[in-house]
């Protein structure tokens, strides 16, 4: 069953409504040739610098298929019709039987030579074309998945489909190939669609279409991945490179002038963001993995006048950043923190089960800045003596240690030579080298009980003289974990 989109029925985008409202007036015939046509695309995106995968071999003819050099090819790589919809007739191949003419499939089956043949064949027949019209068979590079989502993906190369209507980016999806959908991100295939939201890029809602697309256009609401040895959760993924994808995504849009428009992108390990191909004609499901409908979204663009690329993007944010979701907390079961938070610093000796419970105890509210960047979080000397760390620091500062070291091989030495007699101060829990305004030098760590948002924890904060510090107490990503950072300030 599709689950209930949140009381949004009227603002569903129907089939009939998007041919009529969209595609007919806002996609020329022009501009509709040069999505339907893969090779077309790849020349005009070339031309603005997009990166599309490598062309290894167009087969035009059965003739030519005769003549074709089977051992210039690599071991892995995609065979797709030129004019195919909707997934049909892609296949993907990850490597060659040792020894045989056979290349192996996603799914660990195997295909020969002949089998390939017979397959290029039915492409230039035109089996999988619109309107089963004479076709040319491409023979592509296979894109080696970036790391962060291959771990969500089985074999196949997972892509991320970004609609624009009015050079706003309104909705997007990731796509993950599963043993079902043979390696491909075709949802009709068996693969998994997932929600994005456009803000942060951060996934939200997934589902899967569990039965033959053919019996069924039905999806399912799934929490995790479904063929991997241990199923991942798919809520809260960020997607890499979110920001250049939109901008990708409106640059195809611009060069192609469909003024509604879907542009699938995967993610290269090495090459970054690579556009599979444009589309038209962007299917519906895109709606089902959002939980929410593009009628509203298109409509509420319809008539904005965006000046660039970088306007576009900034509307899209704001329009439709946690629209998914009344909280992105909700969706990605982490907490969404800004980046700059008030939080709550407990002095010296305070014992956190009381604060737990809520007794009251000494405390401070201050600034803090959330800062992944660095590991352990830093906190100010003058605040750190306030709160009662003024006698270990004096006592650190008898030491007379130099003011700075020339690299931290010299400071980890000093450490080594030091810590245990530094260390025999009870508050002072251990010594950590830092860049301190721009100088490397020694500082005292110390354990501090803290509360961010809801939650009490001891942190170890080592404390600094440096005047370069945002504010008082800067939390490193040592204590940012199940936390969300919102450099926008959108939630």
């Amino acid at each position: 069953m599709i689950p209930i989109i949140s009381k949004k029925y009227k603002h569903i985008l129907g089939l009939n409504r998007r041919n009529q409202e969209y595609v007919r007036q806002y996609n020329s015939s022009s501009a509709k040739a040069i999505a339907d046509n893969k090779i077309v695309t790849k020349r005009v995106l070339k031309k603005e610098l997009i990166q599309t995968p490598e062309v290894y071999k167009l087969i035009r003819s059965k003739k030519q298929l005769q003549f074709l050099d089977w051992d210039s090819l690599p071991k892995s790589f995609v065979i797709k019709p030129n004019k195919g919809t909707g997934g049909n007739g892609i296949i993907v191949f990850y490597g060659k039987k040792k020894g045989q003419e056979a290349w192996i499939r996603p799914n660990g089956n195997t295909m020969s030579k002949r089998d390939i043949i017979l397959h290029i064949e039915n492409i230039l027949e035109g089996r999988f074309s619109m309107g089963s019209k004479k076709d040319i068979a491409i023979i592509e590079e296979r894109i080696r998945t970036d790391p962060i989502l291959k771990q969500y993906s089985y074999k196949g190369v997972p892509d991320i489909r970004i609609i624009c209507f009015n050079q706003v980016p309104v909705m997007g999806m990731l796509r993950l190939p599963t043993k079902k959908s043979n390696g491909t991100a075709n949802l009709h295939s068996g693969a998994i669609c997932t929600g994005i939201d456009m803000e942060s890029g951060i996934t939200t809602y997934s589902m899967h279409m569990p039965g033959s697309s053919f019996r069924t256009d039905s999806y399912k609401l799934i929490e995790t991945t479904l063929d991997l040895q241990d199923n991942k959760p798919l809520r809260g993924i960020q997607i890499p490179y979110w920001n250049e994808m939109l901008e990708i995504a409106l640059k195809c849009q611009e060069v192609t002038k469909l003024g509604y428009i879907g542009v699938d992108i995967a993610i290269d390990a090495e090459k970054g963001p690579v556009v599979f191909e444009v589309n038209a004609r962007p299917g519906l499901g895109i709606q089902v993995a959002n939980q929410a409908g593009l009628r509203w979204r298109l409509e509420k663009v319809q008539d904005l006048k965006i000046k660039s690329i970088k306007h576009g993007i900034r509307v899209s944010k704001n329009l439709f950043g946690g629209e998914i979701e009344e909280s992105i907390e909700a969706i990605s079961g982490r907490k969404v923190l800004n980046i700059t938070e008030k939080i709550s610093v407990f002095n010296k000796g305070t014992d956190i089960s009381k604060v737990k419970i809520r007794k009251s105890v000494k405390r401070e509210i201050v600034k803090a800045f959330m800062d992944t960047g660095i590991l352990t979080s830093r906190i100010s000397s003058t605040l750190a003596n306030r709160i009662g760390y003024l006698s270990a620091t004096k006592e650190f500062n008898k030491f007379n240690m130099p003011e700075k070291f020339e690299n931290f091989k010299e400071a980890q030495e000093y450490i080594d030579k030091y810590e245990k007699e530094i260390c025999k101060n009870e508050d002072i829990k251990r010594l950590a080298k830092i860049v301190e305004d721009g100088e490397i030098k020694v500082r005292p760590v110390f354990d501090i009980v803290i509360k961010i948002s809801d939650a009490v924890r001891i942190a170890e904060f080592v404390s600094t003289d440096s005047q370069e510090i945002p504010q008082p107490v800067v939390i490193g990503r040592a204590d940012l974990s199940g936390y969300l950072i919102d450099t926008s300030g959108t939630f």
